[in-house]
């Protein structure tokens, strides 16, 4: 358990039950709303597979929480915080594990969508021979693994500060502190859910429509580099707290 690989590998293994519960509901989600089309004598493949796929993004947004949780639990959990490894490779493989499950989580969704385009394979073979396309997919895949990296590591260090503080001060103070500390990480998350959403209006709809803008890109991946260096920073903080100030939860 105290090398990395079969550490990385059990953390991956608890936190993919979150990736088959949404993924789940997803797919729910897609057999209502053909049934309902099926109920409405409407069937139009089409119309349920743009279904399907904006349920992946609600989806994705669901998981995004959920890691979240799983991730943090970990920053007190008797049982990884007492291995004899050290907290920055607990830091590193805890992250590490939850970007794999997003990664699993956007292999689903890519084979989801390509089942769901089945009926257009001719078009999207005929723009798939452009480059831009796929510049375009590797620049969207770069800046939502850096948001999703910049969103949980700010919420640790929101969770770290927080459990610091409350060292510190009686519980009545402590809960009303992790109240505002909570506040702030809900106003965070929907800043950064909704920059999320403008992206994928100027990403997305474009693609969609044919129409391909490479200014864009380089625009992309500047956002993407301040993002990283914002969880460097993060992290170092994050791992000074959990070395020096955070204990795991003492339970009976």
């Amino acid at each position: 358990m105290t090398k990395t690989w079969p550490l990385i590998t059990t953390l991956f293994k608890q936190k993919s039950r979150s990736v088959h519960i949404v993924v789940g509901l997803q797919l729910l989600g897609a057999v209502l709303t053909a049934l309902s089309v099926l109920w409405q004598r409407q069937f139009n493949w089409p119309s349920i597979a743009m279904a399907t796929i904006s349920y992946g993004v609600l989806a994705g947004m669901i998981l995004f929480v959920l890691l979240a949780q799983r991730t943090e639990r970990i920053w007190t959990s008797n049982v990884f915080r007492l291995l004899p490894v050290s907290d920055l490779r607990l830091y590193l493989v805890n992250l590490g594990s939850t970007l794999l499950d997003l990664l699993y989580f956007l292999v689903i969704e890519v084979v989801i969508t390509a089942l769901c385009s089945l009926g257009g394979w001719t078009s999207f073979i005929q723009a798939s021979l452009s480059t831009q396309p796929w510049s375009f997919a590797a620049a969207g895949l770069v800046v939502m693994l850096a948001l999703n990296l910049y969103g949980w590591t700010f919420i640790s260090l929101v969770h770290l500060v927080g459990r610091t503080i409350s060292n510190w001060l009686p519980e009545m103070r402590s809960k009303f502190v992790y109240f505002i500390l909570y506040a702030v990480i809900g106003f965070i998350l929907l800043k950064i859910l909704d920059g999320a959403e403008t992206l994928l209006q100027k990403m997305v709809a474009p693609l969609l429509m044919g129409q391909y803008d490479p200014n864009i890109i380089p625009s992309i991946y500047s956002f993407s580099g301040i993002l990283a260096i914002m969880i460097v920073l993060f992290s170092a903080i994050n791992i000074y707290l959990l070395k020096y100030w955070v204990e795991s939860k003492q339970t009976a």
